[in-house]
């Protein structure tokens, strides 16, 4: 029965990968009683070299574990009182914009503003080409002057929300507990490329953090 299901619902992405739509598709299905069916075909990598995908292979969940790491740590705090989460985030990163205290739009944004994306912050802003020094990088989302633009989602409002956690806990993100069969750092076997970087030239299985 298992099988059936896996195979008809595997059907589409295994004709996307035929028809070169798509370089790799893999499906698994778990049942109650821990019944399992696994399919895959296609490649983990394309460029430079092709790379058979397998079932061994780990994804990247991209920005699904903001959700599961950040919003889980902002909402924890707000929990626990040490945040209002509709407070400016100044309470946690009172050097944000620090050399316009008066009329920065930055200092007026709210943990909830970042939670949700209404901000008017950029969608994404490429940091990752401005050096690989943490510091320099964190200095550069904080004091920089952000066009405004329509509320979108933003990568910059879940960096002001981890480097708010940081602040706040005294710990960096990868120390803090994710909770259980969760873990931090790169997976423990061969990753599946993410896209054809151009910056770096190279097919990317991940992302760098802040």
């Amino acid at each position: 029965m298992i099988d059936r299901i896996a195979d008809a619902a595997f059907a589409p992405a295994a004709e996307a990968v035929a028809q070169g739509r798509i370089p790799g598709a893999v499906l698994g299905i778990v049942t109650a009683d821990g019944t399992r069916a696994v399919r895959v075909t296609g490649q983990a990598q394309s460029v430079p070299t092709p790379e058979p995908l397998t079932a061994a292979h780990w994804f990247d969940l991209a920005s699904v574990s903001k959700v599961i790491a950040a919003t889980s740590f902002v909402l924890r705090l707000a929990d626990e009182g040490r945040i209002d989460l509709d407070r400016p985030l100044t309470d946690a990163i009172p050097d944000l914009r620090q050399y316009d205290v008066a009329n920065a739009p930055e200092r007026r944004l709210t943990f909830r503003d970042c939670l949700v994306h209404r901000t008017f912050l950029p969608a994404v802003e490429p940091i990752y080409t401005y050096g690989d020094d943490p510091a320099r990088l964190r200095a550069f989302v904080l004091q920089r002057e952000w066009k405004h633009g329509p509320a979108v989602y933003s990568d910059i409002n879940f960096i002001l929300l981890g480097i708010a956690v940081e602040r706040l806990t005294g710990a960096p993100l990868d120390a803090l507990p994710l909770g259980e069969g969760l873990s931090w750092g790169p997976p423990p076997g061969p990753a599946v490329a993410t896209e054809f970087c151009q910056w770096r030239g190279r097919g990317d299985g991940r992302r760098d953090r802040l």
